[in-house]
């Protein structure tokens, strides 16, 4: 079982909760690999929600997440509501930059849950 990367599931909905609050740069770019893996395993889209708050955006650990975003797009999987907790302004602008276009920035874990659960249904409805 990962230790940073796990399922919950939030009003019927199956979100991958990725950790990396207060995490070190390692244990961060280990937290991505552990979503990376998680993501391609499943091979479908998946509702994601990481909290990065209070962590260093380092060049290895941007690499890591374009690492990860990369790897999901080479097999096909179908793009799907993100949120992020815990990001600065100029942290959010460099998250747009390679980050999916259903992205939400949010400030708290039950917030990101909300928007990933009404941005899901939203884009459903389509």
């Amino acid at each position: 079982m990962a230790k940073y990367a796990q399922f919950t599931t939030h009003k019927g909905k199956r979100i991958l909760y990725v950790n990396c609050a207060g995490l070190s740069e390692a244990e961060c770019v280990t937290a991505f690999e552990e979503m990376k893996q998680a993501l391609v395993q499943e091979g479908t889209g998946v509702l994601v929600l990481a909290d990065v708050t209070h962590v260093k955006m380092t060049k290895a650990v941007v690499d890591k997440a374009k690492e990860t975003v990369d790897a999901t797009k080479s097999i096909g999987i179908k793009d799907k509501p993100n949120a992020i907790v815990g990001l600065t302004g100029l942290q959010k602008a460099v998250v747009q930059l390679f980050g999916s276009k259903k992205m939400g920035f949010v400030d708290t874990v039950e917030q990101g849950k909300e928007w990933l659960v009404a941005e899901d249904d939203r884009l459903q409805k389509r």
